[in-house]
């Protein structure tokens, strides 16, 4: 059964469904709303400047929590962190180093593909945050997507100010880092700023408690997967529990560690093979291989054809967010 899923008030409207505004919308089912919204405009801004316009309060006590930050920078910290309780499966970073800052974008499950909407749409939203603490259209520095540029950009580049790029890791939105100290006209006390980030969390206390381990250490293995250590112990570490009980609570579900890395390591894998010209042997170490034999043994194992066959014809491969 797929879980991923977004859920806030603004939702529905957002793909022209009615229904309870609080209901669970399945994540492919919404991006593929998006994916054909998109395809059918002749307006290549549609989904950037719905993005734009959503009401932050709409994403109920996320946006609260992030218009009531004192700063530009804490609303992006505070949306990246609590991004959790609207959308699963889904990682949001905020990057800042001496002078810029870049605020990323990804949906983690390799499945859900083409999402190219749904990235106009997100980065859309985040550059609204920033509208919503007074930062100016032209000091976006840049626009990066992961997806391939498939047509004209300029009336894309002229509307969001700057320029833009393609085929990147994760979608990013980059500000210069001077900019985090913007403030809202309307500042909120330190108390109303307190209650709500209070709200926030205590909603994703809630989330972490009553989601299943085998989902939390799924999530951060294809988070990881190609960036960091996807070892029991480093995954046991990212979800602040020790590896003995890590393993009791997955052993509780039937669901062994290594049997869910193997399923990550083939969807990470096979999305890197029909979806990119990289290497084999660069694919075969970002997935954690210790070779490009192994690697192979693994695909051939699972698929009964080559990554090199896999590359050549194509495949459907199932999402692993289960």
């Amino acid at each position: 059964m797929q879980t991923s899923w977004i859920r806030a008030p603004v939702i529905p409207s957002l793909i022209g469904e009615s229904g309870p505004s609080e209901a669970a919308v399945p994540l492919d089912f919404f991006v593929g709303q998006l994916e054909a919204s998109r395809s059918n405009s002749k307006n290549p801004m549609a989904l950037w400047s719905l993005g734009e316009a959503i009401d932050l309060r709409s994403l109920g006590c996320l946006g609260e929590a992030v218009l009531n930050s004192a700063t530009l920078g804490k609303a992006l910290r505070v949306f990246a962190q609590g991004f959790a309780v609207i959308q699963s499966n889904t990682q949001v970073q905020t990057l800042v180093d001496e002078n810029e800052t870049h605020v990323t974008y990804r949906v983690l499950d390799p499945h859900i593909w083409p999402r190219r909407a749904d990235a106009e749409l997100s980065l859309g939203l985040i550059r609204g945050i920033c509208a919503a603490f007074g930062l100016r259209r032209d000091a976006v520095r840049a626009v990066g997507f992961e997806h391939q540029q498939d047509s004209d950009t300029r009336p894309f580049a002229q509307h969001a100010g700057c320029a833009l790029s393609f085929g990147h890791e994760e979608n990013r939105l980059t500000l210069p880092t001077q900019a985090l100290s913007q403030r809202r006209s309307t500042e909120p006390s330190p108390e109303v700023e307190r209650q709500s980030l209070k709200v926030l969390e205590n909603a994703l206390t809630e989330q972490r408690r009553t989601a299943p381990a085998s989902q939390r250490v799924r999530q951060t293995v294809l988070s990881q997967l190609g960036r960091g250590d996807v070892s029991q112990q480093a995954v046991a570490s990212a979800l602040g529990m020790s590896e003995r009980s890590l393993r009791r609570a997955l052993a509780q579900e039937g669901r062994p560690f290594h049997e869910i890395l193997e399923e990550c390591r083939r969807a990470q894998g096979f999305a890197l093979l029909v979806r990119t010209d990289q290497r084999l042997s660069e694919i075969a170490l970002a997935l954690g291989y210790s070779d490009q034999t192994a690697f192979s043994r693994a695909f051939s194992r699972w698929f009964g054809l080559s990554p090199l066959e896999i590359r050549r014809n194509g495949a459907i491969e199932e999402s692993v967010i289960r």
